[in-house]
């Protein structure tokens, strides 16, 4: 219809054909259309990063009817990628740090149009740093070797991404860490030894903020360590029973005769491929005590050692206690697989101890001390052998003195006996005359042995001696004017 008057007229016929008519007026005036109204949306601030943002312009309103929606990007950073911008609802990737403006147009059946924008806000988020919480401080006693490390109580504003459990260099090597645990939030242990163990956490966020902490496990010896006593069967560890196990025990009993203790295993596990180790101590009944491992392997030791190989169901290899105790006198530490100890520098074992006494090995003699003795008792005994020497030396020159003989000077007559004329290495055999005057053998023998020969009779008349007269005992000393 266009605009104007128009009438219209209706007629209605009974069936008797009875007629009646009707007339409208209907006025056609020109249209009153208005134009649409565009809604973007409220303005919003996102925080970096932004996966994606909803551009919604449902809320635009027309009173004939939207049928076209247009969204553009107008400002901001331009690395921004649009899904669905001919639609009501669009979508935003890519948005970096920055103000962007986004524009709405809707336009009406009739080409009526209109605008709207919509402005994002990107900041740079303030990124607090992850707390990391690695449990602290840990107290563990063997033989309990395992323990769990729980680091879930670290905190982050944005999460936490990462977990990385990392030992401590100055730690013991020994331990074993389950199912790569400790790149998880728990880290898990097992087979710890005595020591100190440190652990650092270190947590990171989404930003790549970490923080680290640390937790420490004191692993403290088995307070039975004193009485655990270590036999080495010669069986492989799978092939042990429950019974045969339970069978060696009670013979272990019997050869102990612990009547008032109860045994104890402690741990089975494996030596090498054909052999086990059985670790076990003894207790006595209330009050409990535990006996020391030295004694009740010397005992056992012993009582074995009378006994048929196989008495205990398998032969065995060692007996001995399964920590090395010795104190080794403080200067020195005890080896794990010897069980004897390895002395400081400078010191050394008892041996009469290590050897005549108990048999236990130590370290009690100072180097210093030791050759101090030896070289006193090597002064000592040269002391002594000089003293014999010179006593059997004494002796032998007294029983030599003792053995006198006599020799006759011969054709001189009473006043040539008086001079003497010493000469050396020659002795005068006896002669046929006797005389007054005798000489002794064993004075032939020294330097100053006095001589009495014919020689002095064939020179002459005799002469007077420089030393006067001869007394009886007397000596003298040679003198080449004598000649």
């Amino acid at each position: 219809m266009q605009e104007g008057e128009y009438a219209f007229r209706l007629v209605v016929t009974d069936s008797a054909g009875q007629q009646s008519t009707a007339v409208v007026a209907v006025i056609v005036q020109p249209g009153n259309n208005r134009p649409p109204l565009a809604v973007a949306g409220p303005d919003e601030e996102l925080v970096f990063p932004v996966q994606s943002a909803t551009l919604d312009g449902s809320g635009s309103s027309d009173n004939h009817g939207i049928v076209h929606y247009h969204w553009e990007h107008i400002g901001g950073p331009s690395a921004v990628e649009m899904e669905n911008v001919d639609r009501a609802v669009a979508t935003v990737t890519g948005l970096q740090v920055g103000t962007h403006l986004f524009c709405l147009t809707v336009a009406d059946q009739q080409g009526l149009s209109s605008t709207s924008t919509l402005t994002l806000a990107v900041r740079k988020e303030s990124n607090s740093p992850p707390r990391a919480r690695a449990g602290g401080r840990h107290v563990l006693v063997l033989p309990n070797n395992s323990i769990t490390l729980d680091g879930s109580r670290s905190t982050d504003d944005q999460g936490i991404v990462s977990y990385l459990w990392v030992r401590d260099g100055q730690s013991p090597a020994a331990r074993d860490v389950i199912d790569g645990s400790d790149h998880s939030v728990a880290l898990q242990l097992t087979n710890l030894v005595e020591g100190v163990y440190t652990f650092c956490l270190r947590v990171t966020d989404s930003q790549g903020a970490s923080d680290m902490d640390t937790a420490t496990v004191e692993v403290r010896p088995d307070p039975r360590r004193g009485g655990l006593v270590e036999l080495i069967l010669q069986v492989g560890v799978g092939q042990l029973t429950e019974q045969q196990k339970d069978a060696v025990v009670r013979r272990l009993a019997v050869l102990l005769a612990v009547l008032d203790s109860d045994i104890k295993v402690q741990r089975i596990q494996a030596h090498s491929d054909l052999s086990t180790t059985l670790l076990f101590y003894v207790q006595s009944r209330p009050p409990a005590q535990v006996l020391r491992a030295a004694d009740v392997a010397r005992a056992l030791h012993r009582r074995l050692s009378r006994e048929k190989a196989d008495f205990l169901l398998f032969k065995v290899l060692r007996v001995d206690t399964a920590s090395c105790l010795l104190e080794c006198s403080g200067h020195g530490r005890c080896d794990p697989i010897t069980k004897r100890c390895i002395c400081s520098q400078l010191w050394m074992e008892n041996l009469i101890q290590r050897y005549v006494r108990d048999g236990e090995s130590n370290c009690e003699w100072s180097i210093f001390y030791v050759m101090g003795l030896a070289c006193a008792l090597l002064v000592l005994a040269g002391g002594v052998t000089w003293l014999c020497i010179c006593c059997c030396h004494r002796q032998k020159r007294t029983k030599i003195r003792k053995k006198t003989k006599y020799t006759i000077l011969d054709d001189m007559d009473e006043q040539e006996r008086m001079e003497l004329r010493p000469k050396y290495s020659i002795k005068h055999r006896s002669t046929e005359h006797n005389s007054s005057l005798m000489v002794s053998e064993s004075e032939f023998d020294s330097e100053q042995d006095t001589i009495f020969s014919r020689e002095g009779m064939e020179r002459g008349p005799p002469r007077a001696s420089r030393n006067g007269s001869v007394r009886n005992g007397a000596s003298f000393s040679y003198c080449s004017k004598d000649r």
